[in-house]
């Protein structure tokens, strides 16, 4: 939904009606929301995604409580401001945050937004929450080449 059809909530931004409407119909079978995987939405909608509209899809379905797997296939155009609403989380297990989709070459990620002093301490504040389930963090390749980031285990 454009950001236009998107109106302010506790977080920042939150889907209209007809776009909470299609996340209920993409939720697997109508179970509770356990993987967000953007590799199943179309690379041309997935690309022009922005902070706002990531934040409020986590917001949305409660992300915080429910979420397991996060994997940002395609999501070039995010800073990782929109990761905001996982902060605290003790059910993520996976976030996938190179970008790119399964047997896709890292390569393609060259120019991300996607920022390192933005996301590191939504990452802090899910391993400093007590009994959080975080198993397994994938980087940009850019990120794991350039360096210059640490998380305090």
């Amino acid at each position: 939904a454009p950001p236009s059809a998107w109106r302010e909530s506790k977080w920042r931004l939150q889907p209209s009606a007809a776009s909470k409407a299609i996340l209920s119909t993409s939720s697997s079978s109508g179970e509770e929301w356990d993987v967000l995987d953007f590799e199943d939405i179309e690379i041309d909608l997935a690309s022009k995604f922005s902070d706002d509209d990531v934040g409020a899809i986590l917001a949305c379905i409660d992300a915080t409580n429910k979420l397991k797997t996060l994997k940002l296939s395609f999501c070039v155009n995010i800073t990782g401001r929109g990761l905001e609403p996982l902060c605290g989380s003790i059910v993520l297990q996976q976030i996938d945050l190179s970008l790119v989709g399964q047997h896709e070459s890292p390569r393609m990620e060259s120019n991300i937004l996607l920022s390192v002093e933005t996301v590191v301490p939504v990452l802090d504040s899910i391993i400093d929450t007590n009994d959080n389930s975080l198993k397994h963090i994938q980087y940009p390749m850019k990120w794991r080449f350039e360096g210059g980031f640490a998380i305090d285990w």
